[in-house]
């Protein structure tokens, strides 16, 4: 059988990338730099291929190397995986599960869920990371993330995932109560509004800015695009942004005195919210617990609006 590289060796390769240069990454791996040289040599004399050269600013990837990282890192995170599942199993409440979701559960249904599953599994480690799933679905796809709960990307392939669930949800303009533009009737009367998108350059909200403006933005409108909730709260509590997003917030009881749906004519276009996690990837027990946990919670909130 040829030989095959170490994970030491992996984990070095991968540190290297990470921080740019031999001597960082020992430095934050607590190794000599000879040492991690030597380890980087052996990688290569395995694999008989150079996967590293000193450019002008550092560090940088040969072809062979540019082709090798992406498979370290799956082989690094599903080896994580492997050792995390199992201690779960053997301890229920231990382990890791790090997954993303777009604003709508970020915002309504995850923090209450996520402390009660916390107090419930006190030795378990949850990371959360919000955003689109065109701007995830590299974490996913690498590992990084045990499952995504937001809106769907009809131009992404949904082959190498399973989806669990998938619940369509009628959107709205949504304003603060009180601004200029509340009684709005039509999408020509908020020309010139300011306007705050998630960060994507496709999928659902790509297509709702087209929606919004069919002939294109003449500059008088303000756009900003970001992911984060604070921020955008602010500019609409604040600034009088406008931002699109389902009818479930407005029925969040903290958000009802604050925020109004703009009564325009127009419907604009419904958005699939879906869970997945990928297929070769499976799921951890906390991570299949947890999820099933948001998948209900999501469920109920957009059939509340439904009926």
């Amino acid at each position: 059988m040829k030989e095959l590289p170490k994970t030491n060796q992996l984990r070095n390769f991968q540190a290297i990338i990470r921080y740019g240069s031999i001597r960082a990454a020992a430095q934050a791996l607590f190794q000599s730099q000879p040492a991690m040289t030597k380890s980087i040599q052996e990688l290569e004399r395995i694999l008989g291929v150079d996967l590293l050269s000193r450019g002008a600013h550092g560090i940088i990837l040969t072809k062979m190397g540019c082709i090798f990282e992406s498979r370290v890192n799956t082989i690094l995170n599903d080896l994580e995986r492997a050792v995390d599942e199992l201690n779960q199993l053997s301890e229920e409440n231990h382990g890791s599960v790090a997954f993303g979701c777009s604003h709508l559960p970020a915002f309504s249904v995850l923090p209450a869920l996520i402390n009660k599953f916390q107090e419930d599994h006190l030795a378990s480690n949850i990371t959360i990371i919000e955003g689109q799933f065109s701007e995830l679905i590299t974490s996913i796809r690498l590992g990084r993330l045990d499952f995504f709960m937001g809106i769907a990307t009809p131009e992404i392939s949904m082959n190498e995932f399973s989806i669990e669930n998938s619940i369509s949800a009628e959107f709205c303009i949504i304003a603060r109560n009180g601004h200029p533009l509340s009684n709005c009737r039509s999408l020509i009367e908020l020309k010139g509004a300011k306007w705050y998108f998630p960060n994507t350059n496709t999928g659902y909200y790509n297509n709702l800015e087209k929606f919004i403006f069919p002939k294109g933005r003449d500059g008088n409108e303000i756009v900003i695009y970001g992911d984060s909730i604070t921020i955008g709260e602010q500019l609409v509590l604040n600034e009088d942004y406008l931002f699109v997003g389902p009818k479930a917030i407005l029925d969040i009881p903290h958000m009802k005195n604050i925020i109004s749906a703009i009564p325009i004519e127009e419907k604009l276009p419904d958005a699939l919210y879906i869970l997945l996690y990928r297929k070769q990837q499976g799921l951890t027990p906390l991570a299949r617990s947890l999820m099933d946990e948001i998948n209900q919670a999501c469920s109920n909130l957009l059939s509340r609006v439904d009926k």
